[in-house]
């Protein structure tokens, strides 16, 4: 199942690498220094100064915040980095978006320390995707479904595993030389658009010509409905060599051009299963890999989506707690144990009260 996963996984990430840019306004955030001590900071940089002088210097520069944890050495900017609009968009972009500024949220120095290193290459790639917002809201919120969907149509070799029980880290593959492991950082921006405007960070692995590469990558995927059952997308992927060699490599139009081409071989497939799936074709349906009493009851909702039924994303993880909690087994009352019969002595005083009362 591993290997049968990965595309839908590629093109969430690749479509994720590639989708803004600098359209959005960018408003200037400030951290309390006092939220970062230097002991924190040299965790989440086990202690690299280099990667310490790239986050410290990159966000300084950028986004105008100074942290007290980084030195006068690691605000020092790079000599070969120029922090201009171009260099700096990418963080304006992740900001605007709503990502957090505090080093204590997932992420948050893995990402902007590789934004702060001097190499990088940006991927874009845009086009339509024949579902509805509810229908992708549904996809995207039971991936493993999905890739066993199109493996199901196409007999392809897609996978994709959730990694966490908010679904929020998975990895997946394209058994084609495809690979990686991501974290959904944003599903929407600033709180609007849910589904529609995503960002992922992740580590990828990859065969690409005669090259073997893997690398981290800050990805955006952003969609709209454009028309019924017309969903337009741009994937904008900021990418990061490891040195002047890979970067090189990765900044050659043919390189360039295969990446490219592997992303549209994935939005081909997702074209071609749905298809299928739309024109009536329920026989892959019936196939093994849809059998299973997980994938049959995302089969019979999925059918109800595509019918009309909402689907937010959320969902998923909603309905799993809820039977979760009705599988629970219901705790089971104990019979109440006997009370002791205690022996009454009436007094003569009791009695003669009693009888004074009923008179």
């Amino acid at each position: 199942m591993q290997g049968r996963k990965l595309r839908f996984t590629l093109l969430v990430c690749v479509s994720v690498w590639l989708a803004l840019g600098s359209s959005l306004c960018f408003a200037a955030k400030t951290v309390p220094t006092s939220e970062v001590s230097r002991r924190q900071l040299l965790m989440k940089m086990k202690n690299k100064d280099d990667d310490i002088r790239s986050f410290c210097a990159g966000m300084n520069k950028c986004l105008d915040i100074k942290y007290e944890a980084c030195t006068e050495v690691d605000l020092k900017p790079w000599p070969k980095v120029s922090y201009d609009e171009e260099f700096c968009a990418p963080y304006k972009e992740i900001v605007k978006r709503g990502f957090p500024l505090d080093i204590r949220a997932p992420m948050v120095t893995d990402v902007f320390l590789r934004l702060g290193r001097q190499y990088r290459a940006i991927y874009e790639s845009e086009g339509t995707l024949p579902l509805e917002v509810n229908e992708i809201s549904f996809l995207f919120d039971n991936m493993p479904f999905t890739a066993d969907l199109i493996n199901a149509y196409l007999e392809s070799e897609y996978t994709l595993e959730y990694n966490s029980m908010n679904r929020r880290y998975f990895s997946g593959g394209n058994g084609h030389g495809l690979s990686g492991d991501f974290y959904w950082a944003l599903q929407d921006s600033a709180g609007t658009k849910t589904m529609l405007r995503n960002m992922f960070f992740g580590y990828g692995y990859a065969q690409i010509l005669k090259w073997s590469l893997k690398g981290t990558a800050v990805a955006f995927l952003d969609m709209d409905l454009v028309a019924p059952r017309k969903l337009k997308y741009k994937l904008t992927a900021v990418v990061f060599p490891a040195n002047s060699v890979l970067n090189s490599i990765m900044q050659l139009r043919v390189f360039k051009s295969v990446v490219n081409s592997k992303i549209d071989d994935v939005v081909n497939d997702i074209k071609k299963a749905a298809s299928m799936y739309y024109g009536g074709n329920r026989k892959p349906l019936s196939k093994e890999i849809l059998r299973t009493p997980e994938n049959k009851r995302h089969v019979a909702e999925f059918d109800k989506v595509v019918a009309g039924s909402p689907w937010k994303l959320g969902d998923a993880e909603r309905l799993e707690r809820s039977q979760m909690e009705l599988s629970k087994p219901k705790p089971v009352a104990k019979p109440a144990e006997p009370k002791e019969k205690k022996e009454t002595i009436e007094s003569p005083d009791f009695k003669a009260n009693t009888f004074i009362m009923k008179e």
